[in-house]
């Protein structure tokens, strides 16, 4: 792929990028110290001072002053001190989401990087101190154009890239081919046969990109298909149940239930437009 089309499917993939300002702190920590556990949120440490031990997926770092360390979301992560207080840093806890994948799911990235100066990091960090108690609409750009900056420190190594190019054209054409089929019989083996590849290993692909199984997505997606023919048309509920696939009234009466908690009679009656 020429760098121009790099480029610009690149642009296309961030630009759904979503940014969710959770916590930020700054000192010392007196309780450096914890067994390997699971991250719930992506994390940003600036290293002012100090040593100490952080092993992020079995991969094992030693951050020093001016290193700038990013637990992402879902990494397994342990901490370790010989000291109570181990490092005095800034630290800031978000999320960050690209069609609701963790942006670092999708991009190849250090978890350790170092500084030759920490001044623009710490002033990014300090504006992110100041901002984060304030509620009005300039301030919440401001936090997310800082907290991308510091991310962006990372994408900047020299060892960045996105890694799911393919991925996000993968998951492009599987999106577009299960809303154009619907209304048939459509199966599991039918999508990984249209987007060629073993039904084994399609599951994998879907489930990496989609956070789902192919079948629950398809069930999901006739649902959701069905709930906006009740709300937005006044077509009878068996001519819904064809145009989505269905294969027996039954069953989709007892999905529809399950998935909204309404029969579909009811649940146009409910909500319902008209």
């Amino acid at each position: 792929m020429n760098p121009h089309s790099q480029n610009q499917l690149l642009n296309q993939r961030l630009s759904t990028l979503q940014t969710e300002f959770i916590l930020i702190d700054h000192g010392l920590c007196p309780d450096w110290s914890r067994e390997e556990h699971t991250r719930r949120r992506d994390s940003l440490y600036l290293i002012l001072d100090g040593k100490g031990k952080i092993t992020v997926n079995g991969k094992a770092f030693y951050p020093e002053k001016n290193d700038m360390v990013l637990l992402p979301r879902g990494s397994r992560v342990s901490l370790y001190s010989e000291n109570e207080t181990c490092y005095n840093k800034y630290w800031c806890d978000f999320i960050m989401s690209v069609d609701d994948r963790s942006l670092f799911d999708i991009t190849d990235f250090s978890y350790v990087v170092h500084l030759e100066s920490n001044d623009r990091a710490k002033l990014l960090f300090e504006r992110l101190d100041a901002l984060h108690t304030k509620n009005d609409a300039a301030s919440a750009l401001l936090i997310k154009a800082a907290l991308t900056e510091l991310v962006s420190f990372f994408l900047e190594s020299g060892e960045r890239e996105i890694t799911d190019i393919k991925s996000s054209a993968f998951a492009d054409e599987t999106r577009r081919f299960i809303q154009e089929n619907l209304g048939s019989r459509l199966t599991v083996s039918d999508v990984a046969r249209h987007m060629r590849y073993n039904e084994k290993y399609f599951i994998y692909l879907f489930k990496k990109n989609f956070g789902t199984t192919p079948a629950y997505f398809i069930k999901t997606s006739r649902l959701e298909k069905a709930k906006y023919e009740l709300l937005y048309t006044d077509d009878k509920v068996s001519y819904i149940i064809n145009k989505i696939g269905y294969s027996t009234p039954q069953k989709f009466s007892k999905d529809f239930k399950a998935y909204t908690g309404f029969s579909p009679t009811d649940f146009r009656k409910a909500f319902g437009c008209c």
